[in-house]
């Protein structure tokens, strides 16, 4: 299932009736890490898309998202972020089965709670607007770099709009991780992320909560 794709994999009776039920759970997590530790992520896209492309056309939306994951395997991108009002755009980026990390921002909570519960590989940071995109991909490069996911100088690929609403999905960027001025100045607080500094937002667009 691992080697396929799967979204999930799924215990029943081993957690429903069984004494160990948290071991049971413990030993999956284990075998399905070290499945896709082995796992080509290049074939395993290629064969999603040629499946997809024999049975339907490509959505824009399938495509880019199809694009942004060939461009992040082909950089070798620690992470890809997706700005996303409806969760469409996530969801199709997931399908393509990359092999590094999607952060999906979104100013809905209810597309980050299926993001980031049921997308694979993806984790969401609800956010509250999309309009200011370089905003919020400067927060994320540093939230990005302060999880160790990325260094400074790792490209990942951005995917967001041009414009703001629904459907306007229709851009990717390749950007490189960049130090912190904050990080060079040894006590020195940024004013960029509000949750950094413990006090409520007022600027709009750019605060990952």
């Amino acid at each position: 299932a691992c080697y396929d794709g799967t979204d999930c994999v799924m215990l029943s009776g081993e957690t429903a009736n069984g004494q160990h039920f948290e071991a049971a759970v413990q030993v999956m997590v284990r075998t399905c890490v070290e499945a896709e530790s082995s796992t080509n992520f290049n074939l395993l896209y290629q064969s999603i898309r040629n499946s997809v492309m024999k049975r339907y056309r490509l959505s824009a939306s399938e495509s880019i998202a199809s694009s942004a994951v060939k461009t992040a395997i082909d950089i070798n991108a620690k992470a890809i972020i997706v700005m996303s009002e409806t969760g469409q755009t996530a969801r199709n980026v997931a399908k393509f089965r990359p092999s590094m990390p999607v952060a999906v921002l979104t100013p809905n909570e209810s597309v980050a709670r299926q993001a980031f519960g049921v997308f694979k590989g993806c984790y969401a940071f609800v956010v509250d607007s999309l309009e200011d995109t370089d905003a919020l991909v400067t927060e994320c490069t540093n939230e990005i770099r302060l999880a160790g996911v990325a260094k400074e100088g790792d490209p990942f690929v951005v995917v967001c709009g041009k414009s703001f609403g629904r459907g306007a999905t229709n851009q990717i960027k390749v950007e490189y991780v960049q130090s912190s001025y904050w990080d060079q100045m040894e006590g020195a607080e940024s004013d960029m992320s509000a949750h950094h500094i413990g006090r409520e937002s007022g600027h709009k667009g750019c605060v990952i909560s």
